[in-house]
């Protein structure tokens, strides 16, 4: 009768682990408290090692001790051997399913840490003409959209009331803004002390322009569209007319 080996697995295991994180059977034998004659029988499969010292194996190279304890349950001659083996991989099955419990618990905590540091920013119904000009409704919208508090602070420096957000209506500052665009407003800007694009009220009308302060109390009121033509205004003009700066645009889905 021809005997069949088992394949030493456990043996293979515990001396490509020696090798790679211990080196030599000497100094393995030294760290791990054993004879070196003892090493030698575990790598070739003379003997099967007990589970202490799996766990000192493990402990000292770093090794999977669950991975070397289930080799060792297969390699066994025992006959209780099938049975430990399917409550290793109970257990095991039960660990990865842990793992994956506490993977999703800290999703839900990143995503709950990301959405606490959220700010609402109001989003009124009204349309600022990136064109002729438009009567803005009347009614705001109850929609808000949410931004980092963080980046709103550090980035615009400024503070969420500082902030709201409308529509772009019309096609004067394309390609800068489109038709239907929503713009975050620094309603703080109410003076066109830098050159930006800006909100206007003019004659009842809101427009989006960009603003240029020049020479001579005066500011050039242009569109990026160049079928737009730009005009100047008088900034005593603008004092005595119906006319307001009602923000600078400080975000469009990007930095402005």
């Amino acid at each position: 009768m021809i005997e069949t080996i088992k394949p030493n697995l456990l043996g293979d295991e515990l001396r490509k682990v020696r090798e790679k994180t211990l080196g030599s059977i000497e100094i393995a034998a030294k760290k791990l408290g054993v004879n070196k004659n003892t090493i030698g029988t575990y790598e070739r499969g003379r003997t099967l090692p007990d589970i202490d010292f799996l766990m000192t194996f493990a402990e000292v190279t770093g090794a999977d001790f669950i991975r070397l304890l289930e080799l060792r349950i297969q390699q066994s001659p025992s006959p209780g051997a099938d049975v430990t083996k399917a409550i290793m991989e109970s257990i095991a099955n039960a660990l990865e399913c842990l793992q994956d419990v506490e993977s999703l618990q800290k999703q839900l905590d990143q995503y709950k840490a990301a959405e606490s540091s959220l700010v609402a920013v109001p989003l009124y119904d009204v349309r600022a003409a990136a064109g002729h000009g438009a009567l803005p409704a009347e009614t705001p919208h109850s929609d808000v959209l949410h931004f980092n508090e963080a980046w709103i602070r550090q980035e615009l420096r400024a503070s969420p009331e500082d902030l709201y957000l409308i529509y772009v209506d019309g096609e004067s500052m394309e390609p800068t803004l489109r038709s239907g665009d929503v713009i975050l407003l620094d309603r703080r800007a109410t003076k066109p002390d830098r050159e930006g694009i800006y909100i206007l009220r003019m004659d009842g009308m809101l427009l989006v322009k960009r603003l240029q302060a020049l020479p001579g109390a005066s500011v050039k009121v242009s569109s990026d569209n160049p079928a737009y033509e730009p005009f100047v205004l008088m900034l005593a003009d603008m004092e005595s007319q119906d006319f307001a700066i009602l923000g600078r645009v400080v975000w469009s889905g990007r930095r402005m």
